[in-house]
């Protein structure tokens, strides 16, 4: 009887339940002067907390570097294109990956978690020929048990040189990162980074290369991966000063191109009213009367841009410029 004293019913555990859940559900720091901030160890937060427009502005900045690295580096002119991201499972990102495949398991700096960098083998041979003074051709279909010769692990790895700079320089404007490649393998089945519900942040580049070949590279991320830095994602991406410069070069040089574009300006100075008898009486050297107008439209491209006085300059006919016609005025 007395251990049976000691034990709560359902209703009194319950209630101390309820009491404990409503103490965890109030705000640690409501007043917000204090840096704490809170956070339920008990929920997962699954949101994904940032734009992708600010990973998507990451992705074309990187799309732009590696293409002034695979130019520096092969001597060709590669077209690339970075598709939008795309939020997919693990298991629907490596789904239609087949062997064999240049996966590269990736560590970014300070961030914790794995990535996974993907170049498909057209990329890589395209590559491989231009770097030896081809003009960029591909092989033909490979087994899935193919692996990658010694010289091709080379030309991957000075692949993946450049793509580590690319991103180091796209990430620039959102925090300093650095890139380290852990494994490579060739068989998608052998890359797993994380279970297979686990959410992805997936990128793809199209890359056009010579001889009209067409690869991809793909980059997949651990939505976990990028929520400590959520905040950063969520601000505008700064350019750095570099890219200020830049700026400011490309806009002086597009308002000097600007002076010297042709523009043709026409003023209407008089109008002359005719029969179709007078006009079909008209030959070859006569004279045609004018009375001038004393006001004037200056055309330019089409358009009224000026009002004028018509007059007389060193001997010519001429237009003063006197109004300046804005769309307000019109």
């Amino acid at each position: 009887m007395a251990e049976n004293d000691t034990e709560l019913s359902e209703e009194e555990l319950l209630a101390l339940s309820e009491s404990s859940k409503e103490e965890f559900e109030k705000p640690i720091n409501a007043s917000g002067n204090s840096p704490v901030l809170s956070h339920d160890l008990a929920s997962e937060d699954s949101s994904l907390g940032f734009n992708q427009a600010a990973v998507d502005l990451v992705n074309e900045r990187f799309a732009r570097q590696i293409r002034i690295g695979l130019i520096e580096v092969l001597r060709t002119t590669p077209k690339i294109a970075a598709e939008k991201i795309k939020i997919q499972t693990f298991r629907e990102s490596m789904e239609d990956m087949a062997a064999p495949l240049a996966i590269s398991t990736v560590k970014m700096d300070p961030l914790r978690g794995m990535s996974l960098v993907i170049i498909e083998p057209k990329i890589i041979f395209s590559a491989l020929d231009s770097f030896f003074g081809g003009f960029g051709k591909q092989v033909g279909p490979l087994t899935a048990t193919r692996i990658f010769t010694p010289t091709e692990d080379t030309i991957i790895g000075l692949l993946m040189n450049i793509i580590f700079a690319s991103l180091k320089e796209a990430w620039a404007p959102v925090m300093p990162v650095s890139f380290e490649r852990v494994a490579q393998e060739v068989n998608p089945a052998f890359a797993q980074i994380a279970d297979d519900d686990d959410l992805m942040l997936v990128s793809r580049f199209n890359f056009s290369l010579g001889d009209d070949v067409e690869g991809h590279l793909t980059i997949i991320q651990p939505f976990s991966l990028l929520k400590p830095v959520r905040d950063l994602l969520r601000s505008r991406i700064q350019t750095n000063d570099e890219e200020d410069e830049q700026t400011v070069l490309w806009e002086r040089d597009l308002t000097d191109a600007t002076y010297d574009v042709p523009i043709t300006m026409s003023v209407k100075v008089s109008e002359l009213e005719v029969t179709y008898g007078q006009l079909e009486s008209l030959k070859v050297g006569q004279v045609l009367p004018l009375d001038l107008f004393e006001q004037a439209e200056v055309n330019v491209a089409g358009a009224t841009a000026f009002h004028g006085t018509v007059g007389e300059f060193d001997g010519q006919m001429s237009v003063k410029l006197k109004e300046y016609k804005n769309e307000e005025n019109q």
